[in-house]
């Protein structure tokens, strides 16, 4: 499927980047399923937490939340990758969405009538994400499928734009949400997205990425190792992701802290926690549509280690402060540069796949993606437990430079050496 279309001359023209990524019908499909579908998670993920942090009052109960909202993505992601290339990625980001959606539809039913509780909660919360460790590689390995290479670096930007779209307008529904009907309210909100979502993968017609045989788990572990030994023996995907993953780990955790930071540092509610996390998109859009309309991919790399680096300093401003008008400046950078980051290296790992191994190699790189902010988020919220949202942010951005300084050299000769 060619990436072009009659229409794609003057979307070239007169929209950039933006026109060449939307040039391909089958990708308008996506992308406008795409649109309310990442407004969706951003709701459901903030409810969850919201809604953790209201029933406990614990940073640790928060940070167990944001564990069970990504870690089956580093158990499960090798698995669904293995199923997505066998089974065909549309096919299975179609049948996750539909396995989830009683999960979703349960949880707002038990939240509007009072019976949750914290231990429900979690539960509920990894069941559905059990669900979405396979939806999500599925998906976004549909997108070098619809798009083609050609205009890869900016259909990758254009995900990462109106993910950070989102990461504005669904922190600002959720805050309206959230003081008009609560959690519930949020949560049928956000099912509703997931089945817009559906609907626009069931209209996607002849996307090439149908399975090339009858789907059966009979050797299926030998592929998933056959993915996990590609990938660890790439002279390049390695080192993106291992290096990428410390930024997992230790920076982005803070978005799923967010909801007691800003009630026990800044004694702000919804609203105050909607700022923040608008404020923090706000940055990260600014920086997807930069590098939506450059469309450039030779400084992809430079570009991934200095903003990672970049950003731990502005996690430390964060965490250094409890006034909320510096607190936002830094949000705002750290929105930007954590993008930033996050755009460079998935286009650089998309680029270097085999197309045999597509489905694996995305899912192993999302269960980094997803995984290490869960991870990150479940061991600083049991420091803060001890030493205070701050101290615990400031801890993780201290062993983020370090860890940083001492494997950029190395990262960045990756991409240079003959093999790669």
């Amino acid at each position: 499927m060619s990436a072009a279309s009659p229409g794609a001359g003057p979307l070239e023209k007169y929209f950039g980047g933006f026109g060449r990524a939307l040039a391909n019908r089958n990708y308008r499909i996506y992308w406008t399923g795409q649109v309310l579908h990442v407004q969706g998670w951003w709701l459901y993920r903030i409810a969850a937490g919201w809604l953790m942090f209201d029933l406990t009052h614990s940073p640790a109960w928060l940070g167990a939340v944001g564990f069970a909202l990504a870690a089956p993505f580093l158990i499960l992601s090798p698995i669904a990758g293995a199923i997505c290339d066998r089974a065909g990625h549309r096919r299975i980001a179609i049948i996750a969405i539909l396995c989830g959606f009683p999960i979703m539809a349960a949880t707002a039913a038990l939240t509007w009538s009072g019976a949750m509780s914290p231990e429900l909660l979690f539960v509920l919360v990894i069941v559905q994400s059990i669900f979405t460790a396979f939806e999500s590689p599925a998906r976004q390995s549909l997108v070098p499928v619809l798009i083609g290479r050609r205009y890869l670096t900016e259909g990758m930007s254009l995900n990462w734009a109106t993910f950070n779209a989102a990461f504005i307008t669904g922190p600002m529904i959720a805050g309206f949400l959230l003081v008009a009907g609560g959690a519930a309210l949020t949560f049928t909100a956000a099912t509703s997205t997931f089945i817009w979502m559906l609907i626009m993968l069931l209209r996607i017609r002849g996307e090439g990425d149908a399975p090339k045989r009858r789907f059966h788990l009979h050797g299926l572990m030998t592929d998933v190792v056959s993915g996990i030994v590609y990938t660890l023996r790439h002279p390049l995907i390695p080192w993106v992701i291992g290096f990428h993953m410390i930024l997992g780990l230790l920076i982005r955790p803070y978005i799923e802290l967010m909801p007691g930071v800003a009630s026990v540092v800044f004694g702000a509610g919804a609203e105050g926690l909607a700022k923040l996390l608008a404020t923090s998109g706000a940055g990260a859009l600014v920086v997807s549509l930069a590098m939506l309309m450059a469309g450039r991919e030779r400084w992809l790399m430079p570009i991934l280690v200095w903003t990672q680096i970049i950003s731990a300093l502005t996690l430390a401003a964060f965490a250094a402060t409890d006034t909320l008008w510096i607190a936002l400046v830094a949000v705002f950078a750290a929105g930007a540069f954590t993008t930033s980051a996050g755009i460079a290296a998935s286009t650089l790992v998309q680029q270097s796949i085999d197309a045999a191994y597509r489905g694996r190699v995305v899912a192993i790189s999302l269960a980094t993606n997803m995984g290490g902010p869960a991870l990150g988020a479940f061991g600083i919220g049991w420091l803060a437990e001890g030493i205070g949202f701050q101290g615990a942010l400031l801890a993780a951005a201290a062993l983020a430079m370090g860890l940083m300084a001492l494997t950029a050299r190395r990262v960045s000769a990756a991409r240079s050496s003959p093999e790669a």
